[in-house]
């Protein structure tokens, strides 16, 4: 579908834009099946709910990949809601409710709405913990069933907002934590496959959200100034 634009003009409209994931794996198609509803996501209305780069970016030091961000014009932030993953010092009554909300998907209990718990699994699956790297060798643990689990939470990020999506998620703002995690948890399984593809990913990300506070900009030409070693 080229929309009526030139091959270069295509290109340049879906600069930046998250990659559309058809997620066919098995555990993303028990999660659709057995699926209510998505996440809730709202974007703001006022001339304070838009984040511009252009005066985010250090002028005099912008690397390649921020000179193409802050071209864009003021866009607009959204915020998407959030299940909490219970823990240590989540009221008993709160991690009561969550288990109810559980159901077994591949052996597995799983809050569906739940992006921290997809996030966990699909790093858990790796034998990673979240946000480590890999090494030269792989992933020490099953690269295949983790990039099942961590395409089923992007799938669910994808039902929750527009597509093509050019607006901006920030991971400042904490219910948006959860989203960006699980994509950059899927870009980086993905780049122990396949580095080419997992690229458009940590892009997107950096796109998404300009600050960046994930490193998502280590992986993505022009990204930095110096890239760092990986």
């Amino acid at each position: 579908m080229t929309l009526g634009l030139t091959k270069e003009e295509e290109a340049g409209a879906f600069e930046g834009v998250m990659p559309w994931l058809r997620a066919t794996g098995e555990i993303a198609e028990l999660v659709k099946a057995e699926l209510d509803r998505p996440l809730a996501a709202a974007v703001g209305s006022t001339e304070h709910d838009l984040f511009d780069a252009d005066s985010y970016y250090d002028e005099e030091r912008r690397t390649p990949l921020e000179k193409k961000i802050a071209a864009l014009a003021a866009r607009p932030m959204w915020r998407m809601e959030r299940v909490w993953l219970p823990d240590s010092e989540t009221d008993p009554e709160e991690t009561e409710a969550y288990d109810q909300a559980c159901v077994e998907i591949d052996g597995r209990l799983l809050h569906l709405r739940c992006l921290d718990a997809y996030t966990e699994l699909a790093y858990s699956t790796a034998g990673l913990h979240e946000g480590e790297d890999f090494a030269q060798d792989g992933v020490p643990g099953d690269l295949l069933e983790a990039l099942d689990w961590a395409e089923a939470g992007v799938w669910l990020i994808q039902q929750s907002l527009p597509f093509p999506f050019r607006d901006v998620l920030q991971y400042g703002a904490i219910d948006n934590r959860p989203a960006i995690r699980m994509v950059f948890a899927y870009a980086t399984l993905l780049r122990a496959k396949s580095p080419r593809k997992a690229t458009p990913w940590f892009r997107a990300l950096v796109y998404m959200d300009p600050e960046d506070r994930i490193g998502a900009r280590y992986f993505v030409p022009g990204g930095t100034h110096k890239q760092r070693s990986r």
